[in-house]
């Protein structure tokens, strides 16, 4: 019986029938039951700790090395020959813009709850089980597509680095196009994975190295060869829009920051480094890919440049064909260091799911020797090399963006409600949900114009006047609730609420195949949620015996609803020094 429970997360078919036939109660239970500091602290405890061997420059490297991967290559000659132009740096800018207002709201939900769940962590602690569980199972789909889509790019760069044809090193069949490179890398760096985070961070920050020498390699060699008072003449020929258009596709290459948060349980000192490497790493890139983009689009005019392996081809634009052989070798070890990283990423929030079993427990099982989280990552491995072996890198690119958008979008919004929600005063909080939603529907309501009714100025104007108004509002007449001791946001509530607009704005760009996919795959999820995880997760709370904390313990909870009196009569709400108290105990353990 014990084994079915660390299995499945239920003692025996008996007791699920029974959480079963009271399932509509659970329901209604668990779907705004929010995962307090405490409850996530002690799930941790029970599956296994994972060991604390990472500090701040490693961090930076994760991050550097899941950012820095083959998106820049891949995505800037098309977004400059088809959205943007030479405008394309503007573009790079504003997707930077945008991922550094998250990254800021990232960093102090990470520094103040150092857990490996990530986005999941922070809602279920703020929103609820249930709109955490969707938020972080579509990432999880993404991260695995996002990872299979990176090591799909290695096969033709390779290729390229050997002079082979892009396609000679993939077999083509009737109906797929098999590419067992990617599919045995993908295991390789399982099994790195596998056997120890500070080994495959040590792997990690080696390749990342000798990756941004070449990065700086080909923006010097590309600026010397520029001629910036012809190439990037017209600027913006397809306009403002074209920019927006093109901010929204290279976000691709921003996918990855989060990362860096999922390994808040392996991190020596949380509190100090996960900040230091979130933003760290964030500035790295932005400015790589600023500088990369220059390089190209000075060297080469809009209609010259290739979609396909454009910094290549722009070096034997200029004379410099040597240089493609320095593109292939920097872009190949930026999407070996992409898919470790993201593989990394991904093995860390199933195994905070399943430690709070809304998926099955055994994933959340912790290597004894190892100290890593060993069944999640090779199940999610081997995920990926099979996706990656199938499917080609085009039509996985499409499928991702979406649920990190949303994910960034969501916990911007969770931010906000947690330093203001104020426990026992409902009118107050009442309000504040009332400022919060007239601002996100602000936001979306300037989007829906912008690009239905992109005429419609008077409309823009409006929306925009409302948004900017309700930030103001909150931030003269908001009192905070709660206010961490650690690492906070600064310029609170502008820079949780700007990232709630722009990621409004760059979702609003998303195509409707993703929208589709995104519709789908959360109804499934959802369909999960009811018949499995609410009720493995109620049969875990029964058998803790805390599905109701005492009041004053060290939580960092807050009520997911303004009308959650009832929670805080019973004593589900936590003062903030408190909060700080198990942050700072969590911080300090070796």
């Amino acid at each position: 019986m014990g084994f079915a429970t660390d299995v499945f997360g239920f003692p025996s078919g008996g007791a699920y029938v029974k959480q079963l036939k009271r399932a509509p109660l659970t329901w209604v239970e668990r779907v705004f039951k929010v995962r307090t500091f405490q409850e996530q602290e002690d799930d941790r405890h029970e599956v296994g700790e994972m060991k604390r061997c990472l500090g701040a420059f490693d961090l930076i490297c994760i991050g550097v090395g899941l950012m820095l991967g083959a998106g820049v290559f891949v995505t800037t000659g098309a977004v400059a020959a088809n959205d943007a132009g030479p405008a394309v740096i503007i573009s790079y800018l504003v997707a930077g813009f945008s991922a550094c207002l998250s990254s800021l709201c990232y960093a102090e939900f990470s520094a103040n709850m150092p857990l490996s769940g990530g986005a999941y962590s922070y809602i279920s602690a703020v929103f609820g089980e249930f709109l955490a569980w969707i938020t972080v199972a579509n990432l999880i789909l993404e991260y695995i597509l996002a990872n299979a889509a990176v090591i799909r790019g290695f096969s033709p760069y390779f290729a390229m680095l050997i002079n082979k044809a892009p396609e000679s090193l993939v077999t083509a069949t009737a109906n797929y196009t098999l590419d067992w490179f990617a599919f045995g890398w993908c295991l390789l760096l399982t099994v790195m994975l596998v056997l120890g985070t500070k080994e495959s961070a040590m792997f990690n920050l080696v390749v990342t190295i000798v990756h941004i020498v070449l990065v700086v390699f080909i923006i010097i060699a590309g600026l010397v060869k520029s001629k910036p008072a012809v190439n990037l003449q017209p600027f913006t020929p397809f306009g403002v829009r074209g920019i927006f258009n093109g901010a929204a596709i290279v976000f691709f290459s921003y996918i990855g920051f989060d990362a860096v948060a999922t390994s808040a349980e392996e991190v020596k000192n949380p509190k100090r480094d996960l900040p230091l490497g979130i933003l760290g790493a964030l500035c790295i890139v932005t400015i790589c890919y600023i500088l990369m983009s220059l390089a190209l689009v000075s060297m080469v005019p809009i209609s010259a440049l290739q979609e396909a392996g454009s910094f290549a081809a722009a070096f034997q634009y200029v004379g410099m064909d040597w240089a493609r052989y320095i593109v292939a070798l920097g872009a190949l070890l930026g999407i070996i260091t992409g898919t470790l990283v993201g593989m990394f990423a991904v093995s860390r929030i199933i195994a905070a799911v399943a430690r709070q079993h809304l998926l099955p427990p055994f994933l959340a099982k912790v290597h004894k020797r190892f100290g890593t989280p060993y069944i999640s990552t090779a199940l999610s491995g081997v995920a990926t090399a099979v996706i990656a072996l199938f499917t080609s890198f085009d039509e996985l690119l499409n499928m991702v963006s979406i649920s990190t958008l949303f994910a960034f979008w969501i916990v911007a919004l969770a931010l906000m409600w947690k330093r203001y929600y104020t426990p026992g005063s409902k009118g107050k909080n009442a309000l504040m949900a009332g400022q919060l939603l007239l601002l996100v529907g602000a936001a979306l309501t300037f989007t829906i114009v912008y690009w239905v009714m992109p005429d419609s100025h008077i409309g823009m104007i409006v929306a925009a006047a409302v948004f900017v108004l309700m930030a103001f509002t909150l931030f003269f007449t908001g009192r905070q609730g709660h206010r961490p001791s650690s690492y906070s946001v600064p310029l609170f509530p502008f820079v949780p609420a700007l990232s709630v607009g722009l990621n409004t704005f760059l979702l609003g760009q998303l195509d409707r195949e993703a929208y589709i996919r995104f519709g789908v795959w959360t109804v499934a999820v959802t369909g999960v949620y009811l018949l499995y995880g609410s009720l493995a997760s109620a049969e875990h709370s029964k058998k803790a015996d805390r599905a109701l904390p005492m009041k004053g313990s060290t939580l960092d909870d807050v009520p997911s609803l303004p009308f959650s009196a009832a929670a805080e009569e019973k004593g589900l709400v936590a003062n903030s020094e408190a909060v700080d108290t198990a942050a700072d105990a969590a911080s300090a353990k070796p």
